[in-house]
């Protein structure tokens, strides 16, 4: 999968982690990402379409303050409902 349109600024990246943070306003396509494990913090409220190169999607919502682990994957995300998208993502380097 290709990166898409979202804002994705660096916070930190070390030997451990690298943290991003993922900015992206009105409705339609966040990013597509291959990713290794991580935790994902939520900070606007969030309706997302989820899809997995397997042709599996899920429909997500969240809260503000959620904070929720994925295990690594390939995906595609696309923002439903509302305004804007904002998350924090920490994710483990192998």
């Amino acid at each position: 999968m290709v990166a898409m349109t979202a804002d994705a600024d660096i916070v930190l990246d070390n030997d451990r982690v690298i943290v991003r943070r993922i900015k992206r306003s009105g409705p339609g396509p966040i990013s597509s990402a291959k990713r290794h494990d991580r935790l994902i913090i939520y900070l606007k409220d969030a309706h997302i379409k989820r899809a997995e190169d397997g042709g599996h999607h899920e429909h997500i919502r969240r809260r503000a303050g959620d904070v929720v682990w994925r295990s690594a994957s390939e995906h595609a995300l696309e923002l439903i409902e509302g305004d804007e998208h904002e998350v924090l993502i920490v994710e483990f380097k192998l």
